[in-house]
């Protein structure tokens, strides 16, 4: 049987409050969606070993990850693109010739080419460990994503490497991703496999990198605390993400 909807969750800045963690009101707004037949699905810039922890917390089984590059439907991956090892290999190399850090990113694991203090500003924004200093990683594991750790300098990189999409998500990173690649594309794939095209479909985020997600879905609601732009394209603002505003969000279009 076919859902009444499905509803796409940001994590930082959305589902988690300012101190990354779920709101109780915001725990049973969830419980309420799934007995009203509409399916939770986080939609984030993380990696899977990021979201473990809250997907258990929540009971979210599906997840698209890595800003679109993985999404995986109650517990199955259905879906992945990956960024070739040589062009990273050129990445990590003028990223070095610029003092720029490089993280590798798949669904097991995160691996960073050295634990610099920005490095860990990233990771302690976010409320994550650091990750292990793996320098080679892209050399012998396939990667979905890669971070670069800078916090100015944007117009750089994507000068010099068209063939892929810079995202800032943090005052500390920017997402690198295959050209084209966003929260959008993971969203149409796992629709398209899953044969739920025709399925109504919402999405809450605060962040620039929400943006093609919003355009993907039926209805978006932008968080108080988000990005002025993505507000302007969101059928509805809620209150911001310490003040239930996933509930009222959800209560709005009469989702609980």
């Amino acid at each position: 049987m076919k859902p009444r909807g499905i509803c796409f969750f940001d994590m930082d800045g959305t589902l988690l409050n300012s101190e990354s963690k779920v709101l109780d009101s915001s725990l049973m707004a969830l419980d309420k969606l799934r007995e009203n037949n509409i399916i939770p699905v986080i939609a984030t810039g993380r990696t899977l070993i990021e979201i473990s922890h809250q997907m258990n917390i929540t009971g979210i089984e599906s997840a698209v990850m890595m800003n679109g590059q993985m999404a995986i439907f109650e517990g199955e991956k259905v879906y992945e693109d990956l960024i070739d090892a040589d062009l990273l290999g050129r990445l990590t190399e003028e990223a070095k010739s610029q003092n720029v850090e490089v993280c590798y990113y798949n669904d097991k694991r995160i691996g960073a080419t050295a634990g610099t203090p920005v490095v860990k500003a990233h990771y302690d924004f976010l409320g994550e460990p650091m990750p292990e200093v793996r320098p080679d990683m892209y050399k012998e594991e396939t990667i979905n994503m890669a971070l670069l750790l800078l916090e100015s300098g944007d117009d750089y990189f994507p000068e010099r490497f068209p063939e892929l999409q810079f995202v800032r998500n943090t005052p500390f990173s920017n997402d690198v991703l295959k050209k084209g690649g966003s929260k959008a594309v993971g969203i149409a794939k796992l629709l398209e496999v899953m044969g739920f095209e025709d399925v109504t479909t919402y999405a809450f985020g605060d962040g620039m990198n929400d943006l093609e997600m919003f355009g993907a879905v039926d209805y978006a609601i932008a968080m108080e605390n988000a990005v002025p732009l993505l507000k302007e394209k969101a059928t509805f603002v809620t209150k911001d993400n310490n003040s239930d505003g996933i509930m009222l969000g959800l209560k709005q279009f009469d989702l609980i």
